[in-house]
C-alpha cells in the first residue's frame, strides 16, 4: 500500500498480470537514487552502521537496566536522555535493515527511510549520547564535590561504560552516514515498468 506522502510518486495503470489479464495497478513515475559513493565504499558503510547500531542496543540495555542501580549515577538527568535514545534507534535499525536488503536504484520514499533517515537518526542519537555523558560526568563531579552522598557502586561502573560505548556506537554511525548518501539518478530506475517493489 502506498503512504499518502508518495502518493504523486504514482500512476495507476493498466498492466498484465502473470496470466496475462489486465489488472489496474501503481506504477511507480518518481525519481530513483542511487548512491554517491563506490560499491566497496557502500559495503564498508553499512557494514559499519550495522556493527554500530548492534553495539548502540547492547549498550543502551545495558544502560538502562543499570541506571536504577542506587549508586550516584542513578539521576533524571542520565536516565532521560537513554529513554529517548530508543525511538531514534529503533528507526536507525530499520533504515540499516532497508541498506541490507534493498539494491539501487531505489524510490525517493525507500531513499528517505535508508539515506535521510540514518542522517536523521544519527545526528538525534549523537546529541541524546552527548547529554547521557555530560550528566553522567556532572553526577561524577557532584560525587567528588561532596554533593552527591549516594556511594560507587558496581552498577556505577557498568552504566559508564555503557554510556562511553554507547556515545562511541553511535559517533560511528554519524560519521558513516557520508559513506550511504545518495543522489538522483539519470538514468531510468530499474523496475520502471513494473510498480515499484523498492517503496
Amino acid at each position: 500500500m502506498v503512504s499518502r506522502r508518495y502518493v504523486g510518486d504514482y500512476r495507476l495503470e493498466n498492466v498484465k498480470d502473470k496470466n496475462g489479464k489486465l489488472v489496474t495497478k501503481p506504477v511507480y513515475k518518481g525519481k530513483y537514487y542511487v548512491f554517491e559513493k563506490s560499491a566497496e565504499e557502500v559495503r564498508r558503510g553499512v557494514r559499519t552502521l550495522a556493527a554500530c547500531a548492534a553495539v548502540a542496543i547492547l549498550t543502551l540495555l545495558t544502560g538502562l537496566l543499570f541506571v536504577g542501580n542506587k549508586g550516584f549515577t542513578a539521576q533524571f538527568y542520565t536516565l532521560i536522555p537513554m529513554v529517548i535514545c530508543t525511538l531514534p534507534l529503533a528507526y536507525l535499525c530499520v533504515a540499516v535493515y532497508y541498506l541490507l536488503t534493498s539494491k539501487p536504484p531505489v524510490t525517493r520514499e525507500r531513499k528517505e527511510k535508508m539515506s535521510d533517515r540514518v542522517s536523521k537518526c544519527a545526528f538525534i542519537l549523537l546529541l541524546m549520547a552527548g547529554w547521557n555523558l555530560s550528566g553522567t560526568l556532572l553526577a561524577f563531579i557532584l560525587k567528588l564535590s561532596g554533593v552527591e552522598k549516594r556511594p560507587f557502586t558496581t552498577g556505577d561502573g557498568i552504566f559508564i561504560a555503557s554510556s562511553l560505548l554507547f556515545f562511541g556506537a553511535v559517533l560511528g554511525a554519524f560519521m558513516a552516514r557520508k559513506s550511504i548518501s545518495m543522489f538522483e539518478s539519470a538514468g531510468v530506475g530499474a523496475g520502471s515498468e513494473g510498480t515499484g517493489d523498492n517503496a
